[in-house]
């Protein structure tokens, strides 16, 4: 019995979904129900109820998947303390983030801080956000910065800033004739949305359910970029974070217009694995976030 079938079956449990869990661990679904059925073989019981329609622990699979937790949480930790103290990490940051925060919150910060340190070498890699906590608690990756950041107990989240949320649309789209809009002017419109199931298309589909407005989706991209083509293609407007447009509104390649009749934010922070020995590196960036946002306080 191997330690990566303990994490796949705690994944499994957890996220109560074959594909979440194979998602997770990057493997098929198929992968996902052999690692079931060797640990089942292996324990000689079944440890889910196939009679549910939901996942559901028989007797034996809570207390396997009691102990798998401990264990696989124990080896993750020993894992992270271990690679904190080895020199090289010293030097090295290790960064998650959706494309949107990477490529334009990131970086603002990450320009001025390697000036700062030019010792310190970054990895960015960029992960759709269903996988950026299971990346820090797995010793993955040091720290995120994500829009809507989770709150789980074993994730410290520092609060950052806010992004408000801007309308894009073609050039020639009617709404552009407008000084601003509001969400009313969105009922029936072809409409781009994020991937479902990503932090900001679940917050923006809550705000237009209590508006009561039913855009028409007509595609869903988990990438701003590709999210942006279309809009500039003339395939339909959406709501993103107005750093991510500012750009090509000033040229002119799209449009971009505020809400009159409610202001749309997402909230920005840090993520960070509570039990952890951080590296020099990402105190010294913890610091130098904490020391930008204390100056533009002040300023």
């Amino acid at each position: 019995m191997h330690l990566e079938s303990l994490r796949i079956f705690r994944d499994l449990i957890e996220t109560g979904s074959f594909s979440k869990a194979a998602e997770l661990n990057y493997l098929t679904q198929s992968a996902v129900s052999q690692q079931l059925k060797h640990l089942e073989r292996s324990v000689g019981r079944p440890l889910l109820d196939r009679g549910s329609r939901q996942l559901k622990l028989t007797p034996a699979g809570s207390i396997f998947y009691r102990t798998a937790k401990r264990i696989v949480a124990a080896y993750e930790d020993i894992t992270a303390r271990i690679q904190s103290v080895a020199p090289e990490s010293e030097q090295r940051l290790r960064i998650a983030a959706i494309y949107s925060v990477g490529t334009y919150v990131l970086q603002r910060y990450l320009k001025d801080f390697l000036q700062r340190h030019p010792e310190v070498k970054v990895e960015v890699d960029y992960q759709k956000a269903s996988r950026i906590c299971d990346d820090i608690l797995r010793g993955r990756a040091d720290l995120s910065i994500m829009a809507y950041p989770v709150k789980r107990r074993d994730l410290q989240t520092i609060p950052l800033s806010e992004e408000e949320m801007v309308l894009a649309l073609p050039k020639r789209h009617p709404l552009a004739r407008q000084k601003n809009v509001c969400l009313g002017d969105l009922a029936g419109q072809d409409f781009i949305a994020f991937d479902r199931g990503t932090p900001t298309r679940k917050a923006l589909d809550k705000v237009l359910r209590a508006a009561r407005v039913r855009p028409k989706v007509r595609m869903e991209l988990d990438n701003i970029e590709t999210i942006k083509s279309a809009v500039s293609s003339g395939l339909g407007v959406s709501i993103v974070p107005e750093a991510t447009v500012a750009a090509e509104a000033k040229s002119g390649s799209l449009c971009m217009r505020r809400f009159r009749d409610q202001k749309l934010y997402r909230p920005l922070g840090v993520l960070v694995r509570r039990t952890r020995r951080e590296n020099r590196a990402v105190r010294t960036f913890l610091k130098h976030i904490s020391d930008h946002h204390a100056h533009q306080s002040i300023a």
